[in-house]
């Protein structure tokens, strides 16, 4: 489901929606889930298009910054 959510959030992040993208990629962050290691893998698509594109919106930095907090704790 998780996976399903971050995909989600790249079709909206493609279409110009910021907030979607990332209410979609911050709810697979926060669902329950079996492996982080491959949700963080998953979820390199999304962020790399919230990088080239709205990375200096306050909302693709925290989201940004929540996925690096993950990677550095998994």
């Amino acid at each position: 489901m998780a996976e399903a959510r971050i995909t989600l959030g790249v079709v909206a992040a493609r279409q110009g929606d910021l907030d979607q993208a990332v209410n979609y990629g911050e709810w697979a962050l926060k669902g329950d889930r079996q492996s982080l290691p491959s949700l963080l893998m998953v979820s390199r698509e999304l962020a790399a298009i919230v990088n080239r594109d709205y990375a200096t919106e306050a909302a693709g930095r925290e989201y940004l910054d929540h996925l690096t907090t993950l990677t550095r704790t998994s």
